[in-house]
């Protein structure tokens, strides 16, 4: 559709501070997309709030328990909800979304007890239904993100030690190479000043995937 919105996510170990960085460009956005009045900046997550995204929370709250594949399926089941729910009736009327996770976190989280193969297997409706405009990665040593966590949060979610952040990070950078032709990806050094990170993919970001329309 010519008037869809972009579709932009963000990636990275949990403590990374991404979620930070997805508020600072919806507020950057947001100020530019203002006085045309028409497009909106809709921010979103996954999991969502579909039924499984809500038994996905469980499973990383360590609330639910399933089995491997039973928790990789979940996981590509709320991506199809969250699509078809909410991501694709935003970008059809013309807003642009912001989402905090998409299926680079199944392929990187699910991974290695589930094989990537399996993994793309289950996440193909999703895939050829909405793939990101751009993805951004905020890559952060899994130590550093150790202790952000830890200074952040009062209980321990499913993924939160070091040595399991690593093999993550690694299934992260298995899967941007194993899909380098049919996907944006832009990898940022999430280490200083959060403003100063955000102005140092900003440029980048502006300038190869938004053009004046998209601010209309």
């Amino acid at each position: 559709m010519p008037n869809q919105g972009k579709f932009i996510v963000f990636e990275g170990l949990d403590g990374c501070g991404k979620t930070t960085q997805l508020e600072f460009l919806r507020e950057r956005l947001a100020s530019m997309c203002r006085p045309a009045r028409v497009r909106k900046v809709f921010t979103t997550r996954e999991p969502s709030d579909s039924v499984p995204g809500l038994i996905c929370r469980g499973i990383s709250k360590k609330t639910i328990f399933v089995q491997r594949e039973t928790e990789a399926l979940l996981f590509a089941a709320d991506r199809y909800e969250h699509i078809h729910n909410e991501v694709l009736p935003q970008l059809q009327t013309g807003n642009h979304v912001l989402c905090d996770r998409y299926y680079f976190s199944n392929f990187a989280y699910q991974s290695p007890e589930t094989s990537m193969e399996t993994l793309c297997s289950y996440n193909t409706a999703a895939m050829r239904l909405l793939r990101a405009d751009m993805t951004i990665f905020i890559d952060v040593p899994p130590e550093e993100c150790e202790k952000r966590r830890a200074a952040e949060r009062a209980t321990e979610e499913k993924w939160d030690n070091v040595e399991r952040a690593k093999i993550i990070r690694e299934q992260y950078f298995k899967a941007f190479e194993r899909m380098k032709e049919s996907e944006t990806v832009l990898i940022v050094n999430g280490i200083g000043d959060p403003k100063d990170i955000f102005e140092s993919y900003w440029v980048k970001l502006n300038h190869v995937l938004l053009t004046e329309a998209d601010y209309a």
